[in-house]
């Protein structure tokens, strides 16, 4: 299935903090797979060594009110949602993923260079990119994934609530 248009920083940043469909996806990520909040909305640059702070081109998604961290303990449980949401990913409105810990090799699961999904290179499976020493994410083995959402999921919680329980089996 071909891409989607990867919508990034473009909506700019948000007025109202974090949008409620985000909140809504995140509650949904906690309590389905006991994740951790460990923050959505934050009026920041990207975390790259090239961002100018304050230079909108640079503006992370988090400043968006779309983006989310979720945090684990338990990387099954992680990797559940990750493979749920990955099945979905153009239900959800997923548009981007990061899972900082995968490791291809599976030599040391929470040591790896991590992989990311991104709406544009294609649906699932076929929109991630694994990647290595050079080119990936910056936080290799973190103990969390980062999701963004499209703008139309963000901004509506009814519509994540039905989704997420459609593609859970609850509806």
């Amino acid at each position: 299935m071909p891409g989607r248009k990867y919508t990034g920083n473009s909506d700019g940043l948000s007025r109202t903090g974090l949008r409620l469909g985000t909140k809504k996806f995140m509650d949904l990520a906690i309590k389905e797979y006991g994740l951790t909040n460990l923050g959505g909305f934050a009026n920041r640059s990207m975390n790259n060594p090239k961002a100018k702070k304050g230079d909108p081109k640079w503006l992370s998604v988090h400043a968006t009110g779309r983006a989310c961290d979720l945090g684990y303990k338990d990387r099954k449980k992680a990797m559940e949602m990750w493979n749920k949401m990955m099945a979905h990913t153009r239900e959800m409105g997923i548009e981007e993923a990061h899972d900082y810990a995968f490791d291809e090799d599976k030599t040391d699961k929470e040591k790896g260079w991590g992989r990311g999904y991104r709406c544009s290179r294609g649906e699932g499976e076929a929109g991630i990119k694994v990647y290595d020493e050079n080119d990936n994410a910056g936080s290799q083995g973190g103990r969390w994934c980062h999701w963004e959402l499209s703008p139309a999921m963000a901004d509506d919680p009814g519509k994540v609530t039905a989704v997420w329980k459609k593609i859970h089996g609850q509806a």
